[in-house]
């Protein structure tokens, strides 16, 4: 009765069986993985937003499938300020990041056909590609000299294959599309005549001290399509707004717009208010980014002093930018064993390999937006199960 593209649906594993189970007994979880911004205490208050969600023009309806002028004015300004001009007819508003993916995917393949995606990376991915009926293909970042960079001999096509995406940053590494990396997408699309998809949600959140490679949004040689939105951009996950960058050679951006557009106007999903709320949360999103960067390096400062003072060997691998941090394991640790014992101690973080990360070098993902208070009560449970594995 029901489409195989949801069969990820009918499968769970150990780890999420005992958390809820955990759940179910009213046995308390600290959940270190949450990067949800508004749970960590970065929110848009009452007071500042309510007056951006009342504004005159909510009680109609005029859509344009690209979104209102205004608010892709402000997006435009936004990459303006960042060195990229960004065409307001270039722009697509979404209701998300994530159905920026599902337009673009749909934009790009038939049912059957391929992306080629980094590992480690996200794993909402996969499913969004599951969704639209669009098959993922890793290719390999590996660690050279302390970077994460592509490993050129894992990149291969087939004729079903129509795009590739990057990650600037990546989650969950934070690792930059380096200018070498650039060179070797760019390249590698333009001789298979594939387009390129850029995810840039953390682009705002480079580690101190750390120089930004910048946008893809101004790319003039290869079709490209760079994704973002407010969930990381102005902290304001639950305003559900992301949108499309359409970048390129001129006669490719302007078919894909054309073609774009007709799917945009299928759904006309992003709603008015958060649309005439956009120009505001954008001008004034800095100041809140800044105070998460500060807890970001704050986080990353007190797991680096817990690995110091902690006898079990755990390392933590740099960061340049976004607000995770990756815990490596000490050699033998089996991570499901290790999960299991830190959730009968209440903490919960992800396995590395829920990214993708290496088997051979067994690590756990979380999230570096955490309250330091919960943070430290979260890293002595870990001391804990650590030493009972």
């Amino acid at each position: 009765m029901f489409s195989s593209r949801l069969s990820f649906a009918d499968t769970t594993n150990a780890l999420s069986k005992a958390k809820a189970k955990r759940l179910a007994a009213g046995l308390p979880v600290l959940d270190l993985s949450d990067s949800n911004p508004a749970n960590a205490g970065f929110a848009w208050s009452a007071t500042d937003l309510g007056p951006m969600l009342r504004r005159d023009g909510i009680q109609r309806q005029d859509p344009d499938p690209l979104g209102l002028a205004s608010a892709r004015t402000a997006v435009s300004d936004y990459y303006s300020s960042r060195g990229a001009r960004v065409p307001v007819d270039r722009l697509f508003l979404t209701a998300s990041t994530s159905e920026a993916y599902s337009w673009v995917f749909k934009l790009l393949c038939n049912p059957g056909d391929e992306v080629l995606v980094p590992s480690p990376a996200y794993p909402l991915l996969e499913v969004i590609a599951a969704l639209e009926g669009v098959t993922l293909r890793p290719y390999q970042l590996v660690q050279l000299a302390g970077e994460w960079v592509i490993d050129i001999t894992t990149l291969s096509v087939n004729r079903q294959t129509r795009a590739i995406l990057a990650i600037n940053p990546s989650n969950p590494t934070g690792a930059f599309v380096g200018r070498r990396d650039r060179d070797v997408l760019r390249g590698f699309a333009l001789k298979n005549g594939l387009a390129i998809v850029c995810d840039e949600v953390f682009l705002d959140y480079p580690a101190e001290g750390v120089a930004s490679p910048g946008t893809w949004a101004g790319e003039a040689n290869v079709l490209t399509f760079v994704l973002s939105g407010l969930s990381k951009v102005a902290l304001a996950p639950q305003l559900k707004v992301g949108w499309i960058v359409v970048a390129g050679p001129a006669v490719a951006t302007l078919e894909a717009c054309r073609r774009l557009e007709h799917i945009a106007d299928a759904y006309l999903s992003v709603n008015t208010p958060a649309q005439l709320a956009l120009p505001d949360l954008l001008r004034r999103a800095e100041p809140l980014r800044a105070l998460v960067r500060t807890r970001v390096a704050q986080g990353e400062a007190t797991l680096r002093a817990w690995t110091t003072a902690s006898v079990t060997s755990c390392t933590v691998l740099p960061r340049p930018a976004g607000w995770t941090g990756i815990l490596t394991l000490p050699p033998g640790v089996h991570e499901d064993r290790f999960l299991m014992n830190a959730l009968s101690e209440g903490v919960w973080v992800h396995p590395g390999y829920f990214y993708g990360m290496p088997t051979t070098v067994p690590s756990v993902v979380l999230s570096l937006l955490t309250p330091p208070d919960a943070l430290s009560a979260g890293l002595q449970a870990l001391d804990r199960a650590l030493k009972r594995t």
